[in-house]
């Protein structure tokens, strides 16, 4: 055999005892999208128009049972890129910062920045404050939302006495009239240099869109007969349910013309759900610009690509409007990867998985060893077969109030195949206040709204559900021992 051994060959012997789904430093492009419920047609939602992330999970592994950690941005994308628990890093809240706590924690970006990695964060990665980046994950400087960048086209549609305007908008302007637009363009040609370059990276882009306002181009909006987004669901609460199950901040309400109780109009409902759909096709969009750049360039035959939504949402189903609770519609998340030279890619996987597995994922594949009190697990097996089982259970909490001060009362949420367990506390007695049980097997107390599952009955007071309680009890009774570390106690 010749002395000299091609690049190609010595990086096949290098990774052959790993297997096909390995390859040696793969790049990373990680891509957040901001509010993000599975509309997406690769989901089973009949009404999105999404056909660029359909095809990227045509390519990847689509995870059907991924949750968030806690369904607001600020704590579910820091138990992301931390891959830890919120009550192990103190962040329940978006102004929490996880460093005041953990001022050496290792994120996943510094992870792959200490291992020679080039990292780079444009939009909104770990949080949408410029006063909470995380300069030391990063390679260069984060650019988050640069000058000129406005949520809004029309200045008709801008606040006036408070910072909120109206709360969708549908100019007829290019994508690039949005941040969104201007953002994909941004990342593309950060695609291209760092194409130049020859350097493993990590990249990580994240959307504005679909959060609120839902603001998109006309073309977007066009997309959609506006008929279909009259509200085939009740607006009735869960029946049974505490109070405190529903939030006790109410985003949507404070937009112009829109009630702060939120108690909008049908035809208000109809606009808001057509804008919601509009901004989830706007997001595509942009990350199918993205995608068509990495295999361009070359990248994408060695680069995992990452796409989540950061929590679920609601669109006024039981009268709840956006996220921050432990609900299936607010706590259920689309997470798809895509390994170079993945094995039966387009497959979904049913694995039970949550959020924070996200960062032993990555580190496993690029074979980078992770920093201690992770409490996350690689569901690198996934991705090798889709038929891999995943976690008995996924486990969710949200606090009341919400401040950025200490809770008073936590709620904790594991998901089960079928059934959701919440317990709500309080926070400093630890005295159980409330309990939930729902059923998604197929009993009276689910609703179905076409892909969504929303809960209408808590059946924790009925008898002949004690003995999957008590299971249920014990199972969230062992997580909480076994993966929550207060402060100043050691992982065991």
């Amino acid at each position: 055999m010749p002395m000299t051994i091609t690049r190609h060959l010595l990086l096949a012997l290098l990774v052959a005892p790993l297997g096909p789904l390995m390859s040696a430093r793969p790049s990373v492009l990680f891509i957040a999208i901001d509010d993000l419920r599975p509309s997406l047609g690769c989901y089973g939602d009949p009404l999105a128009q999404t056909p660029n992330i359909d095809r990227f999970a045509r390519t990847g592994r689509q995870f059907n049972r991924a949750y968030c950690q806690q369904s607001v941005c600020g704590p579910s994308r820091t138990a992301i890129l931390t891959g830890r628990l919120p009550d192990n890093t103190g962040v329940w809240h978006n102004r929490n910062r996880f460093r005041e706590r953990h001022p050496d924690l290792v994120t996943l970006p510094q992870l792959f920045k200490n291992n020679g990695y080039h990292t780079q964060a444009l939009g909104k990665v770990f949080s949408g404050n410029r006063r909470e980046l995380d300069p030391v994950s990063w390679s260069v400087p984060e650019i988050l939302k640069p000058d000129g960048w406005d949520n809004y086209a029309l200045p008709a549609s801008r606040g006036t006495a408070g910072p909120k305007g109206l709360a969708f908008e549908r100019a007829d302007v290019p994508d690039e009239g949005y941040p969104d637009g201007k953002l994909a363009k941004l990342a593309t040609r950060t695609l291209e240099e760092l194409a130049k370059s020859g350097r493993p990276f990590f990249l990580a882009v994240g959307f504005f869109k679909p959060h609120l306002p839902f603001n998109a181009p006309k073309r977007y909006w066009d997309l959609y007969d506006p008929r279909v987004f009259e509200p085939g669901f009740t607006y009735q609460r869960a029946h049974g349910a505490p109070n405190f199950a529903y939030p006790d901040h109410l985003e949507l309400g404070g937009y112009r013309e829109i009630p702060d109780d939120e108690r909008v109009s049908p035809a208000q409902a109809r606009e808001l759900r057509h804008g919601y759909y509009a901004c989830v096709s706007y997001a595509d969009a942009q990350v199918g610009k993205l995608l068509r750049a990495l295999e361009r360039l070359g990248l994408d035959d060695n680069t995992v690509v990452v796409l989540w939504g950061d929590h679920g949402f609601s669109l006024g189903e039981a009268g709840h409007w956006c996220k921050d609770t432990n609900f299936e519609l607010d706590t259920h998340v689309p997470l798809i990867i895509r390994t170079p030279g993945m094995a039966k890619p387009g497959i979904p996987s049913d694995a039970l998985t949550e959020y924070v597995d996200i960062f032993p994922t990555l580190a496993e594949l690029a074979d980078l060893a992770p920093p201690g009190g992770l409490d996350g697990k690689s569901v690198r097996a996934t991705l090798r077969d889709p038929q891999a089982a995943g976690r008995a259970f996924a486990l969710s909490q949200f606090s009341r109030p919400f401040k950025p001060n200490a809770p008073e009362i936590m709620g904790y949420s594991i998901r089960t195949v079928t059934r959701r367990y919440t317990r709500w506390i309080d926070w400093s007695s630890r005295d159980v206040l409330a309990e939930e049980l729902y059923d998604y097997s197929g009993g009276n107390g689910i609703d179905a709204s076409g892909s969504y599952l929303l809960e209408r009955q808590n059946v924790v007071g009925d008898p002949a559900n004690k003995t999957v309680l008590d299971r249920l009890r014990a199972l969230l009774d062992g997580a909480l021992l076994a993966r929550i570390r207060p402060p100043g106690r050691a992982r065991q």
